[in-house]
């Protein structure tokens, strides 16, 4: 995944060295591959995210630098 955003983006991209398989997003799905309904619109708390910040880096990381990580994993 990074490679390739970072190698068709005209943003400069921090690409790690590391060329490891990422997420790119999430989004919600239920088992029977419908969109849930009336989803709540509670945001995320910043100090949930925190608490992964390390694993977060690793595993979803903010290659086009769009915004600090937590506002990019928040969002």
């Amino acid at each position: 995944y990074q490679p390739a955003v970072c190698n068709s983006n005209p943003t400069p991209c921090s690409d790690p060295t590391d060329k490891l398989f990422t997420v790119h997003g999430l989004w919600p799905s239920k088992s029977s591959g419908r969109d849930p309904k009336r989803c709540s619109k509670t945001p995320v708390q910043s100090q949930t995210i925190t608490n992964l910040k390390a694993q977060l880096e690793v595993i979803w990381p903010n290659v086009l630098n769009r915004a600090n990580n937590i506002t990019f994993w928040e969002t």
